[in-house]
């Protein structure tokens, strides 16, 4: 595959993938805003509980066989069904089993209402397994148009529904009511249009191919699954449900712009790299090329999110969240690594060395746990502090191996980030300003949002950024278009 090609292709695929995911994180979060404002704290918090049961039920029911398609350049129709037939029997059984433990569930937080709510919201988790590989197929494709349609109306479908059921009392149930439709919506939008029916078929040995890299990737993701989902256990278990519902508000505001640029570059990134996996240099300098337009237009805005962080919430969620505002900032700081620790697994994901990023989870995971629970004795805020490190420290040793392999390490990446940081602090300081000139919240929020993104502009314009120059290119080609 020639340069330009993949130049092409990976324009195409980050304009529909960024459409995608900003798309449907402004719906979602124009949604979020309506139903923080109707329900409590409380609501979230019970949703929050059950975070870790879920997101371990998803990483069982995919095994990593999706990226294992992917990454296989000689994948075919019998691959496709029974990784397809597979999804769905594990996705049944996760299912009885949720059933089952509801009620234990429901007694270790000491609210009686999380049988119910577990039972139902679990249904997602058969759903999910019918959209899996169609998703898988689509990404091969750089398919990229159909799931962004399909996310954006989902979501702005039962996020309608969900506010209409939070305005008339439902409570807690809207969440529910909304997951579930969100993840049935988009499973029939891609069934419907994506025009892929799996063969009456079970192949052993494609399982056994399959398998070999996925469940190693299986592993490392079931590991740190559990202890990104361990502070929700903590902090339900220890402290007030009330603090648990601060906590995931706080944790979704942080991650939405980290998780938003990680998915642009990941999602793209990783089916046109698959078949670069034979030349490490030309590898990683597409890597290098993909990665600077979403991080220079990342770290702005987490570093508006930490000064801004007050007069955002009292805005957009109302005075009763504020006590999310720190919680926020702190998150925030720790989301400055989240794209750079997952661009480095990825690099190595592409090889097929799925085995030495186990290897990493088993040498980085003892050091979250230990400051996990070390924070744990103290309050949310410590909570909140340790996984901000932690992200610091699985960037820095995911640099290991990329930069044995690939001589792309941590001096490497991080001189590649250091110019937008120095921009982003740069720019806090003159938007912090706004506290000294009104009291208004909505007029702090409007006026450091623009003072922000003139400053930052203004910057990387005088210094000639070659991550601001290279994503005006983009722009420019992609409007010539």
């Amino acid at each position: 595959m020639g340069q330009i090609s993949i130049k092409h292709q990976a324009a195409s695929g980050m304009v529909w993938t960024a459409v995608e995911r900003f798309g449907s994180q402004i719906v979602q979060f124009i949604i979020g805003i309506v139903l923080a404002r109707l329900l409590l704290p409380d609501d979230y918090g019970l949703i929050g509980m059950l975070a870790i049961f879920m997101a371990i039920s998803q990483t069982f029911l995919d095994c990593g066989f999706a990226n294992a398609l992917i990454q296989k350049k000689d994948r075919d129709e019998i691959d496709y069904s029974t990784v397809f037939y597979f999804n769905l029997a594990v996705a049944l059984i996760l299912y009885g089993i949720l059933f089952f433990f509801a009620p234990i569930i429901a007694d270790f937080y000491n609210q009686p209402i999380l049988t119910e709510i577990t039972r139902v919201y679990s249904l997602t988790l058969i759903v999910n397994a019918l959209s899996i590989v169609q998703t898988a197929r689509l990404s091969i494709d750089l398919d990229f148009k159909l799931q962004a349609k399909a996310s954006i109306i989902s979501i702005l479908i039962s996020g309608t529904i969900g506010i209409v059921l939070a305005y008339n009392g439902f409570g807690v149930w809207a969440l529910v009511s909304q997951g579930l439709l969100s993840a049935s919506i988009r499973t029939m939008i891609l069934w419907i249009c994506g025009n892929w029916m799996p063969l009456a078929v079970f192949s052993k040995t494609s399982f056994r191919s399959l398998f070999s890299f996925g469940s190693k990737l299986l592993c490392s993701s079931l590991i740190n699954t559990i202890y990104q989902n361990l502070s929700t256990i903590i902090i339900g278990k220890a402290f007030q449900t009330a603090e648990l519902g601060y906590f995931t508000r706080a944790n979704q505001f942080a991650r939405l712009p980290s998780d938003s640029a990680t998915a642009i570059i990941i999602k793209v990134a990783y089916p046109i790299l698959s078949r670069l996996q034979d030349n490490d240099q030309n590898l990683v300098n597409a890597y290098t090329q993909l990665l600077r337009p979403p991080v220079f237009l990342l770290y702005p805005v987490l570093f508006l999110l930490i000064v801004l962080a007050h007069p955002l919430i009292e805005c957009f969620i109302g005075t009763k969240w504020l006590p999310c505002v720190p919680l926020l900032q702190i998150l925030s700081l720790g989301q400055l690594w989240a794209p750079l620790t997952n661009i480095n697994l990825n690099l190595l994901y592409v090889k097929g060395r799925s085995d030495l990023v186990l290897k990493l989870e088993f040498i980085k995971k003892p050091i979250a746990f230990v400051l996990l629970l070390g924070a744990a004795f103290c309050n949310v805020y410590a909570v909140c502090v340790a996984l901000a490190v932690y992200d610091f420290i699985a960037f820095a040793f995911n640099c290991h191996y990329t930069d044995k392999f690939f001589n792309f390490g941590f001096r490497s990446q991080f001189r590649q980030i250091l110019p937008i940081i120095g921009y982003s602090l740069a720019m806090s300081v003159l938007v912090s300003s706004v506290y000294f000139i009104t009291e208004s919240p909505y007029l702090q929020l409007i006026a450091g949002t623009i003072i922000g993104i003139v400053s930052y502009i203004a910057m990387s314009i005088l210094f000639h950024d070659r991550s601001f120059q290279e994503l005006k290119i983009q722009l420019l080609n992609l409007i010539g278009k």
